[in-house]
């Protein structure tokens, strides 16, 4: 004590104390950067898996349309034809292989499957979490359910139609009716093509929006894996 030893001890032992305090601390703050830049890496990962997704699907709802638009305009050819009882004979059997059909289409899915289990929340650009989400569970059900209303009715009203009226029918190809003048006044094969044309319709517009969707969501996907790279 009378050589103050003891108070240059005691600011020495508080000194070691506050440099260990402030290694603690830095220490602490590099691992949270570190763990930060980890889900950063893996948040990119995870959503340039969910670009690729809606890239594909966008690929694959725009052949659908094409596809699905074409056999509208074929089937109201095929109705007006029918309704004026002056059937082309030279296009109709092609015509009669595009009514009705179904367009079946697989979305994929993978990279939202990722990123919920990752954890939506982490996505903290909340329009884009909401849009995700209601093209995932809105858009793509929507799509689907039309897809197999299309189904459903080709199976259960066309195909037994075409095995006990037509000689030949080939997808996408060819129908060929086992009587042209039958056909001509067949009011239930008429008023078969006429409903199936509001299917058809609405499986149209619902694929459109899921476009419409995608195109909404990519850009701002975009600019968030920028963010966080």
């Amino acid at each position: 004590m009378e050589q103050n030893k003891t108070g240059r001890y005691l600011k020495y032992a508080v000194g070691e104390i506050i440099l260990v305090v402030i290694g603690i601390l830095i220490a602490l703050q590099i691992n949270n950067w570190n763990e930060e830049r980890k889900a950063n890496i893996e948040l990119v990962k995870v959503l340039s898996e969910v670009r690729s997704n809606l890239i594909i699907d966008s690929l694959k709802i725009r052949q659908i349309r094409i596809m699905k638009a074409e056999d509208i305009v074929i089937q109201n050819t095929v109705i007006r034809a029918l309704e004026s009882k002056n059937i082309p004979y030279d296009s109709i059997e092609h015509h009669l292989a595009r009514v009705m059909l179904a367009r079946r289409i697989v979305l994929v899915d993978n990279g939202y499957q990722l990123l919920k289990k990752f954890g939506l929340e982490r996505l903290e650009d909340e329009k884009l979490r909401n849009e995700l989400i209601s093209y995932y569970t809105t858009s793509i059900k929507s799509i689907y359910d039309d897809t197999e209303d299309d189904d459903f009715e080709f199976r259960t009203v066309f195909l037994p139609y075409i095995r006990s009226h037509f000689l030949d029918w080939r997808w996408n190809d060819l129908g060929v009716p086992a009587d042209y003048e039958h056909l001509k006044s067949d009011q239930y094969f008429l008023t078969s093509l006429k409903l199936n044309i509001a299917n058809g319709e609405s499986t149209f517009y619902a694929l459109k929006n899921g476009a419409r969707k995608i195109q909404e969501i990519l850009p701002m996907l975009d600019k968030t894996i920028v963010v966080h790279k």
